[in-house]
């Protein structure tokens, strides 16, 4: 389906394109067909399932399953937020020192 909808978009705007016509555009659809046909078996063989082919239902279980799951996953770190949280370790920018507290002059002075 998907292949089909790249072949038919890249017949139409690549003459509208190109001056060359449509017997320019074939050889390289055709390797690219090829190629991606390829790659969609391949990852169909490793166990991708397109959303394309499942039905309704399944597709509506899939997202049932993924709400419950952020829902508890949420709710169980959000007794982690409540507690204090500590405080980070000093750095460079951070740290007391002659840096944080720079030497004021007459000129420098606030008045």
């Amino acid at each position: 389906m998907y292949l089909g909808i790249y072949a038919v978009a890249m017949l139409v705007i690549t003459p509208l394109i190109s001056d060359d016509g449509v017997a320019s555009v074939v050889p390289g659809l055709v390797f690219g067909l090829v190629v991606a046909t390829a790659v969609l078996v391949l990852m169909i063989k490793f166990g991708w399932n397109p959303p394309i082919l499942n039905s309704r239902a399944q597709n509506e279980a899939l997202r049932a399953e993924r709400a419950a799951a952020r829902t508890s996953s949420s709710s169980s770190t959000a007794g982690a937020q409540d507690a204090p949280r500590e405080r980070p370790a000093p750095t460079k920018r951070t740290s007391t020192g002659h840096s944080q507290h720079p030497r004021r002059t007459t000129k420098s002075r606030k008045r």
